[in-house]
C-alpha cells in the first residue's frame, strides 16, 4: 500500500460504532426491486460483496408507496422489513456495518410511476425542470402539488415509521437524504420553497420540517445513529441557486446540537466540475461543521487520502467505484486496476452490472 493513502485505512469512530476503514460506500439508487418495494435475492449479494467498506450507507428507500421511486425499495410495511432483514444479516455476518437512506422524492417525480389517485407534492408548486425515469423513458416531472399542514404531519408519521421498520429490519442506523433536490432540499432552499406559513419564509421555517424529521429519527435511534445527507452547491433537479451559504450555515449549525453520526456532503455529481466559488462554500461550511463528515463527489483513493490528511473530511464516501468493484479497499490497498463500470446496467434489469463485476485473484 502506498504511505499517500494509509489514511484511508485507519479505523473510525462514529457514533457508537468504530468502522475499519474510512472507505464508506455512498447511496445509490440501483431501481432494481421488486412489485412492492420488495428486494430481489441479488440485494443480498450486492451489499453482502461491498461488506469491506467501512460503512454501507443503502440506496434511496421510500418512506411510503407515494415516494415517487420507479423499482425502488421501500421501508413502510413488515414484507419489505422481513426484505431488508436478509441483507442486514448477511452484511453483519461478513462483519460489515450497513445504514439505510430514507428517502421521499418530493417534487423529482412523475404523476404516472405513482399509485393511483396520488399525486407527485413538494413544499410549493414549483415544478422541475430536470428529466426523471418512468416506464415510458425519461420525462419532465409533474408539476408538483403544494403540500398542506396536514400533509406534512402524515409525511412526518411516515418517516417516524420507517425509522421503526428500519431499526427492526437490523440496519446499524440512518441516514436522512436532504439532499439532490429532493422532498426535504426542497423545503430547505428559497427557490423551492415560497410558503408563508410556518414552513417557509424565514431560515428557521424552513428547517422545521427537517427538524421534525430528525427529531423523530434521534428519539427512535438515538444521535449516534443518525447521519444526514445534503448537497449546497448541486444544481441537480435545479437546486443550488440563491444565497446557498447563508441557508446552509444555518442549516449547519443546527445540525452541529445533535452530535449526529455524521454529515455526508454530496460535492459534486459524476462527470461534473465545481466552480471556485461552489467550492470556496464547500469549504466554508466543512470548516463550520463540527462533526464527522463524509466528503462525496469524484475522490480517487489518493484525493480521497489527501482530503482526510489535510483534516478537511473525515471519511470519503465512493459511489461509481464501489458499483464496478465490490472489493474497493482492497484494490485501493494493492493499487490493482478497476474494473469498467457497465453504465448500461447501472438502473435496472438483473444481477448483470449489479453483482457480476469480478473480485481480484
Amino acid at each position: 500500500m502506498k504511505n499517500t493513502i494509509t489514511p484511508l485505512f485507519e479505523p473510525l469512530k462514529i457514533g457508537r460504532y468504530t468502522t475499519k476503514n474510512k472507505i464508506f460506500m455512498a447511496p445509490m439508487s440501483r431501481y432494481r426491486a421488486l412489485k412492492g418495494g420488495i428486494n430481489p435475492e441479488s440485494t443480498i449479494e450486492y451489499y453482502t460483496q461491498r461488506a469491506t467498506a467501512g460503512l454501507i450507507i443503502a440506496e434511496s428507500t421510500q418512506i411510503n408507496d407515494a415516494s415517487g421511486g420507479i423499482n425502488c425499495p421501500g421501508i413502510y410495511n413488515k414484507n419489505q422489513v422481513n426484505s431488508w432483514k436478509k441483507t442486514t444479516t448477511a452484511v453483519h455476518e461478513k462483519g460489515g456495518l450497513i445504514f439505510l437512506q430514507l428517502w421521499h422524492s418530493g417534487r423529482a417525480s412523475h404523476k404516472s410511476i405513482l399509485p393511483k389517485n396520488c399525486e407527485v407534492i413538494a413544499p410549493s408548486a414549483i415544478p422541475s425542470t430536470q428529466e426523471v425515469i418512468t416506464h415510458e423513458g425519461m420525462q419532465i416531472p409533474t408539476v408538483p402539488k403544494a403540500l398542506s399542514i396536514s400533509e406534512i404531519e402524515t409525511l412526518r408519521n411516515e418517516y417516524k415509521q420507517a425509522n421503526s421498520y428500519a431499526l427492526e429490519a437490523g440496519f446499524d442506523g440512518v441516514e436522512i437524504h436532504a439532499a439532490g433536490g429532493f422532498l426535504i432540499d426542497t423545503f430547505l432552499q428559497e427557490t423551492t420553497n415560497n410558503r408563508t406559513d410556518i414552513y417557509g419564509g424565514s431560515l428557521e421555517n424552513r428547517f422545521r420540517f427537517l427538524q421534525e424529521v430528525l427529531g423523530d429519527s434521534v428519539k427512535i435511534w438515538g444521535s449516534d445513529r443518525v447521519g444526514i445527507k445534503i448537497s449546497p452547491v448541486s444544481s441537480y433537479n435545479d437546486m443550488g441557486k440563491g444565497d446557498v451559504l447563508t441557508t446552509f450555515k444555518y442549516v449547519i449549525e443546527r445540525l452541529n446540537t445533535y452530535n449526529l453520526a455524521f454529515l455526508e456532503v454530496n460535492e459534486s455529481m459524476p462527470f461534473t466540475e465545481i466552480s471556485e466559488k461552489q467550492r470556496s462554500i464547500l469549504e466554508e461550511l466543512q470548516a463550520l461543521y463540527k462533526g464527522t463528515y463524509i466528503a462525496n463527489g469524484n475522490y480517487t483513493a489518493e484525493t480521497g487520502a489527501n482530503r482526510i490528511k489535510e483534516e478537511k473530511a473525515t471519511a470519503i464516501s465512493y459511489g461509481r467505484f464501489f458499483i464496478a468493484n465490490p472489493d474497493l479497499p482492497e484494490r485501493f490497498k494493492l493499487n490493482s486496476p478497476m474494473n469498467t463500470l457497465n453504465v448500461d446496467r447501472f438502473y435496472g434489469g438483473d444481477h448483470t452490472g449489479y453483482t457480476d463485476y469480478p473480485f481480484l485473484e
